[in-house]
């Protein structure tokens, strides 16, 4: 206390030299990078940690493949198969292209942006790990010029 007998002020300024955190050798202090999913995020923060558990189920989710009776599988591999996708394909086939492109339309940073229906000609091509879950996707159309 001071000679008014009020207690000083505490100064809104931090000064240089202030520790904020103490690190005393924990595994979930700062940012780290999930190995499945990309997501750089910092464990020992719950909102980080929330947030990220978000995004890993809606990649997991949006990305699972249980396949179908009429698929077309263009070609198999040790690790997968590629499973072709035509316009005028059921509409669960034409469903799941959608939920593909959704996804990578917003990890390439174009939320919302996606197509309604796949343009005529269009052709999607799904990569599907033996996990049954899609690794890749190609989108191809044939163009004039």
């Amino acid at each position: 206390f001071g000679p008014s007998g009020k207690a000083p002020k505490k100064s809104k300024d931090l000064n240089s030299w202030d520790q904020l955190i103490i690190d005393l050798g924990q595994r979930e202090l700062g940012a780290g990078q999930c190995g499945s999913c990309g997501m750089v995020f910092a464990p020992g923060i719950p909102e980080d940690r929330l947030q990220h558990l978000r995004h890993h189920r809606r990649l997991r989710e949006g990305l699972r493949y249980l396949g179908w009776k009429q698929q077309r599988v263009v070609a198999e591999f040790w690790d997968g198969k590629i499973v072709l996708i035509l316009p005028g394909d059921p509409k669960y086939a034409l469903r799941k292209a959608q939920e593909v492109l959704e996804v990578v339309d917003s990890e390439l940073g174009f939320p919302g942006s996606s197509l309604g229906s796949l343009p005529e000609n269009s052709r999607v091509y799904l990569f599907v790990g033996t996990g049954k879950c899609v690794l890749g996707c190609l989108v191809a159309e044939p163009i004039q010029q």
